[in-house]
């Protein structure tokens, strides 16, 4: 039986495609913790430049209190020329904002020579026996008034890794006034990896975001890695917008001209409510759209060219029907892997449906007519497995665990994407003791009912599960039970530590004045402004013409004009 459009609200997760080892093996744990937003002087994304023997403060937030410390390192290129050690406890291990200092010294104190130097900030911790929540419900960036999808930055050379994207899909109690609350406004919440709001504020990317009563706008969410976060509007049949980090800019990715000529248009009820992601920005690109209707219109793709869903494609290609072990696809999201792996989840809402709820089928050529076979189906009558929500892969290359986040039977499912058996950890207070790590905020309600429903989940890079939680209207963070642990993230910025130019000489003849200077020996000539005033406090202004030679590594002269009779000059050089 079909669910309403009001709670039939599911997700897909995009994804490639992995040969997915069939075989029962146990699931992977990774590092809890993790520095993300690493800025040089303030900067994020951008290189710093000091002098030699000059300081630049190394600023990152950390997703939980790194517990085992942390170690910020300064390499010329894979060597360590400083390792900067904080035991745990002092400044710079706290969960949040935290700085280090860096003086310009090589562990033996002594001034770095000019050059280009990376940043890594190594976080470790005790890590956790049992799954833990780490997010707090009190903080202000953790609450949206109506969560409907969930994404993660996964890309470590992104300056925006780790950045967390919540959608709001109906506008909240202070959404009309002059300053709102960001949660309460309909479109995209963006916060740092410890729930803390994105430095430059909020922003609607310039899409229009309607709250149409049923909290379609945006419906679900997909990080990929061209570094954009794509977003569906189900407003009407259903569109994807694509949108970069800072949601300055928007772009139609699929639009209903894309499968305004495919069999099933015109026959929705509810129309297209799940999409995912693949490849963007290669030959392989694909998007794909999934019904919420019943019977369902199955699984279709479109080829991406330039970003968006080939415009000249106005059917799709079919992918998977419906029927059999898939009857309502995909009510409950999905998601492919690197091998071409499509893992499905179905939202089976009715108490004793003998429906299967999650499923895989397998390596898909990308050329058949429809996908035919699983490898797995779990659930089938399983009323403790009910309103599953979305599907998300712990890895899109390797992927060991899935998380289904649950409107229904509530909490959050994790299973092994092996064979599609539940995670157990045998954790007191989990919803269904041993069998299932659905309820991980520990929450536990009588017969099956989870006080505490999930609309989304993802995980980020190192192992940790996200869920927005509609019940208590909050984005939540879990860290898996991996023990102690610890994760090592590259600053994309460098340091440029430069020479500052020293004038050597000055002389005058032939109608010239040469002057001699020195500088670090890979600067370019190029590097370099050469000024003049007429007393020595200035101003100054830059000698028009004047170009800099190289006499020999970091030696270099300028030579300007000076007429008879011209009044007295002071110079200046400069980078």
């Amino acid at each position: 039986m079909q669910n309403s459009r009001h709670s039939n609200h599911t997700t897909l997760l995009g994804g490639l495609a992995l040969a997915m080892a069939l075989a029962v093996s146990a699931p992977h744990a990774r590092a809890n913790v993790y520095a993300t937003n690493i800025k040089l002087d303030g900067a994020l994304g951008h290189n710093a430049e000091v002098r030699v023997g000059g300081n630049v403060t190394i600023s990152y937030i950390l997703n939980e209190p790194a517990t085992m410390g942390v170690t910020v390192n300064i390499l010329s290129g894979a060597s360590v020329v400083r390792s900067i050690s904080i035991v745990s406890g002092n400044p710079g291990t706290a969960m949040g904002l935290n700085s280090v200092v860096w003086n310009g010294k090589d562990n033996l104190s002594n001034n770095v020579s000019a050059g280009a130097y990376s940043v890594s900030v190594t976080a470790a911790a005790v890590g956790f026996t049992n799954w833990t929540q780490t997010s707090v419900d009190t903080n202000p960036g953790n609450y949206v008034y109506s969560p409907r999808g969930i994404a993660v930055n996964i890309n470590a050379n992104s300056p925006w890794y780790g950045r967390i994207f919540a959608g709001n899909a109906a506008k909240g109690p202070t959404a009309g006034s002059a300053t709102p609350t960001p949660g309460d406004v309909d479109g995209i919440l963006k916060l740092n990896a410890d729930g803390s709001f994105a430095d430059e504020g909020q922003s609607t990317g310039g899409y229009t975001w309607v709250d149409d009563g049923y909290d379609d706008s945006p419906h679900f969410l997909r990080y990929a890695m061209d570094d954009r976060i794509y977003a569906l509007d189900w407003t009407g049949s259903g569109v994807v917008v694509g949108c970069d980090n800072l949601m300055t800019t928007n772009e139609m990715v699929l639009s209903a001209n894309n499968y305004s000529s495919n069999p099933y248009n015109g026959s929705f009820t509810y129309g297209w409510d799940h999409f995912d992601v693949t490849d963007p920005g290669t030959s392989n690109a694909l998007i794909f759209l999934g019904d919420n209707d019943f019977p369902s219109a199955g699984l279709w793709c479109w080829h991406m060219t330039n970003g968006i869903a080939d415009p000249a494609d106005t059917t799709g290609q079919f992918v998977i029907q419906t029927g059999g072990d898939l009857s309502l696809l995909p009510s409950g999201g999905f998601m492919m892997d690197e091998s071409s792996n499509i893992f499905v989840a179905q939202d089976r809402s009715n108490a004793g449906d003998s429906s299967e709820r999650a499923m895989v089928f397998t390596n898909w050529d990308r050329t058949s007519t429809l996908y035919t076979g699983t490898a797995w189906q779990v659930g089938g009558a399983d009323d403790t497995f009910r309103g599953n929500f979305d599907m998300a892969l712990d890895s899109r290359t390797n992927p060991k665990l899935i998380a289904v986040p649950q409107s229904v039977s509530g909490g959050i499912r994790v299973l092994n994407a092996a064979d599609g058996s539940t995670v157990t950890n045998n954790t007191p207070g989990d919803l269904y003791s041993s069998q299932v790590l659905s309820n991980l905020d520990g929450a536990i309600a009588p017969a099956f009912t989870n006080v505490n429903n999930y609309d989304g989940a993802v995980w980020d890079a190192v192992g940790n599960l996200y869920g927005v939680c509609a019940t208590a209207q909050r984005v939540r963070a879990f860290s898996p039970p991996s023990g102690a642990n610890q994760a090592t993230t590259v600053a994309v910025e460098q340091v440029a530590i430069v020479q500052p130019p020293v004038i050597a000489s000055l002389s005058l003849g032939g109608g010239n004045v040469t002057i001699n200077f020195t500088a670090g020996a890979t600067d370019p000539a190029s590097a370099f402004l050469l000024w003049s005033a007429g007393v020595v406090k200035g101003p100054y202004a830059t000698v028009p013409g004047a170009t800099a030679t190289q006499v020999s590594p970091g030696v270099f002269k300028f030579v300007v004009p000076v007429a008879a009779g011209a009044p007295q000059q002071y110079y200046r050089v400069s980078r």
